[in-house]
């Protein structure tokens, strides 16, 4: 009889289990979408900036979609939209297994913003000529996806055409998105060459010695025999002169030399006379030579002989540097020999003369490097400083360039 009770008991435990089990699968059954409801992100936001692409790795991550359950499909709207960034809304539909075999379907919204700021791509230096504009030309502006924006995006400011020399201009950018990006370039902003105008020399007639001819001639049709005599006596007056002008000249030479000067200046005062051009023009003088320049710019090497004007153009009052270039051996040997405190004198192709004095006698390599100091970049203060100075350069060997500086 006990062993009926004891057997009785026990399957009225467990059929109490069963059926607790029973209501908590029935229970977890019923609940079960809240509670993938509570673990799936369902809806993303995703900067285009922060990822390379949404692949379905990342998805499932951002979704935690593994933690409510496992995946057994994932279908994505674009999918070449996505892997690209491009921004947009777009959607994913992900199929997952549940407990109790149950399936269930959740749509993912993804919205990739545009956050990445577009790209200008420029020189870190541009040379202009006074006067002209900004090069937007050279200037290029690209959002995320490597397209051409275009230059009207692009904002310049800090930069003065009329202003000779070294400037610092911001340049700015936004695309569609307001994504906006800023970068510094510098302008050297270059004064025109002068070319050197030729003037033409004219002859004046002798209009004084015309006159007395023409007098001479009708006093001696008026009366022919005082005009006879007067001539005879002209002649003999103009010989004595002439002798007397001769032994002055051998006895004094310099009053011959004056006299010239002042028949030319009389010459040159006279309404018709042209202004003479200087004698020498487009001059270097330095360690007592003196070498003559062309213009050069950007050549590859020195001209054979003389000097080149590589940058700039050797006018001595445009506010604006110029670097002279020329061989050694050759005419700039003597560049060799120029110090601190030396003087360089320049006459520009107009006429017009100036004397500068060094201030910075350096060894560059080819690259533009102290070659005593490769951490010291020398370009930027030689080529691209502003102001009215020079610079002139000269082979060292193959490698080092002697470069003078001065104002």
């Amino acid at each position: 009889m006990k062993r009926k009770e004891v057997f009785s008991k026990v399957v009225a435990v467990v059929a109490l289990v069963l059926v607790v089990v029973g209501f908590y699968n029935l229970y977890s059954y019923l609940n079960v979408e809240a509670e993938v409801d509570q673990k799936f992100v369902s809806n993303l936001l995703i900067d285009n900036s922060e990822y390379d692409k949404v692949s379905e790795a990342q998805l499932l991550k951002l979704t935690q979609a593994k933690e409510v359950g496992k995946v057994l499909d994932v279908t994505l709207s674009n999918e070449d939209a996505m892997d690209n960034m491009q921004p947009g809304i777009y959607s994913a539909q992900i199929t997952l297994q549940l407990p109790y075999n149950q399936k269930i379907q959740r749509t993912v919204t993804v919205n990739v913003r545009d956050t990445m700021p577009p790209v200008i791509t420029s020189p870190a230096t541009l040379t202009v000529t006074q006067g002209t504009d900004f090069p937007v030309d050279k200037v290029t502006v690209t959002d995320q996806l490597a397209t051409t924006i275009g230059a009207d995006s692009l904002k310049v400011s800090g930069f003065d055409p009329d202003q000779v020399g070294e400037q610092k201009v911001q340049l700015k950018a936004s695309d569609t998105s307001g994504n906006t990006t800023t970068k510094e370039v510098v302008v050297t902003v270059k004064a025109p060459e002068v070319k050197p105008v030729a003037t033409e020399s004219k002859t004046t007639a002798p209009v004084a010695e015309s006159k007395t001819e023409e007098s001479v001639a009708e006093k001696a049709v008026e009366t022919p025999a005082e005009s006879s005599a007067t001539e005879n006596t002209a002649t003999e007056s103009s010989e004595a002169s002439e002798k007397a002008s001769s032994e002055s000249t051998e006895a004094n030479p310099e009053v011959t030399e004056s006299s010239q000067e002042t028949a030319a200046s009389q010459d040159a005062s006279t309404p018709d006379a042209s202004t003479v051009a200087p004698t020498e023009t487009s001059v270097l003088r330095f360690a007592g030579s003196t070498v003559p320049f062309i213009q050069y710019g950007g050549a590859s090497a020195a001209p054979s002989s003389g000097a080149g004007a590589w940058m700039g153009n050797g006018n001595v009052s445009d506010g604006a540097p110029t670097h002279f270039i020329g061989h050694n051996p050759g005419d700039f040997a003597g560049v060799m020999g120029l110090s601190v405190g030396s003087a360089i004198t320049v006459v520009d192709g107009s006429g017009n003369e100036r004397t500068y004095t060094v201030y910075e006698v350096i060894d560059v390599t080819d690259d533009g490097y102290n070659a005593n100091d490769p951490s010291d970049d020398v370009f930027p203060r030689m080529l691209y400083a502003g102001g009215e100075r020079i610079s002139v350069q000269t082979c060292i060997n193959d490698s080092v360039n002697r470069c003078v500086l001065a104002r």
